[in-house]
């Protein structure tokens, strides 16, 4: 009677702790929806489209989304089209894939023009949207002048406000970030309705100073909130990542339940789609062994004590 006791215990524990890891990760987060993007450089970076288009089309599984070269600021606040530049929106959509067209300037005076005069913008970002049924939109912005901390608050309010207006028009925003410029402020970032922070501080090399940069940015941006982005080359000396250098970029994003993640940039090796489609699809087999471990032994310890209890009862009697 005892033993059976104790089995149906173990049993019930055991289901019990399967049903929370279903739930939650290491770190007691739900897990949410992943997204993976890779971005492209078109003309911009003397990309090979016609090649890449067709590497995206066999890989279609591997994404959710791309982002691409198509717009620029002008210093009047208003989104123009770059030029000339191949329209990749089309083929994109035909794939299946989000489309994300960028939106890109480095002038600093031309961002605070839009930042105190965003309503045209605004408007014509969404017209634009809803003709070319983008997914969304992808702000790059990355001035070469320092901001200061004003410009830095205002930056993050109007990008609320952009985000609001999309959302409105069921459109969506997803912005580049990172930390060599005073114009992006993590914590006023993360304040934001922005759907997706991408943080090019983790573009950084060895493997250390990526890991460095992704604690970083997930000390300070929500998990669900930032993107991990990813470089196809050691940014120190612009060789290509190998393999495992990849691979362990990776294994990050998994132990830490990252669902974000963005890659600059187009074409991408054989090695890139395989540990995207583990991202995007597979079991995260570091943490299921981590917790079935954890929670054999919780149960183990839990069985003992009860075998100790019924055993001493048994000799009371």
């Amino acid at each position: 009677m005892q033993i059976r006791i104790v089995v149906s215990i173990f049993v019930v524990l055991l289901l019990l702790s399967a049903a929370l890891y279903g739930v939650n990760g290491t770190n007691g987060q739900e897990i949410g929806k992943k997204s993976a993007i890779v971005w492209m450089g078109l003309e911009l970076t003397n990309e090979n489209i016609t090649v890449d288009l067709s590497s995206l089309s066999i890989h279609r599984s591997d994404l959710t989304g791309v982002s691409y070269e198509h717009y620029m600021l002008d210093s009047t606040g208003d989104m123009i089209a770059l030029f000339p530049i191949t329209n990749v929106t089309g083929k994109i959509q035909s794939f299946g894939l989000n489309t994300f067209p960028m939106i890109i300037s480095d002038n600093l005076n031309d961002i605070i023009f839009l930042l105190n005069h965003p309503s045209r913008f605004i408007t014509e970002a969404i017209q634009q949207a809803e003709e070319f049924d983008y997914t969304g939109y992808n702000i790059d912005f990355e001035p070469t002048q320092s901001a200061n901390d004003t410009t830095a608050l205002e930056y993050s309010q109007f990008l609320t406000s952009f985000a609001n207006a999309l959302h409105s028009s069921g459109f969506e925003l997803t912005v580049d970030i990172a930390s060599w410029n005073t114009f992006w402020n993590f914590q006023y970032l993360n304040n934001t309705t922005v759907d997706i922070l991408y943080d090019m501080d983790t573009y950084d090399s060895p493997a250390i100073n990526y890991g460095i940069a992704f604690q970083n940015g997930i000390s300070q941006i929500s998990l669900s909130k930032i993107g991990i982005g990813l470089i196809t080359v050691n940014v120190n000396n612009n060789s290509v990542l190998n393999s495992s250098s990849v691979g362990s970029r990776f294994k990050y994003l998994e132990y830490y339940n990252a669902t974000n993640v963005g890659i600059w940039d187009m074409p991408l090796n054989g090695y890139w789609w395989t540990d995207l489609s583990q991202f995007l699809h597979g079991e995260n087999t570091g943490k299921m062994i981590y917790n079935y471990v954890l929670a054999f032994l919780l149960i183990f310890a839990v069985v003992l004590v009860l075998i100790y209890y019924f055993a001493k009862r048994s000799k009371k009697n």
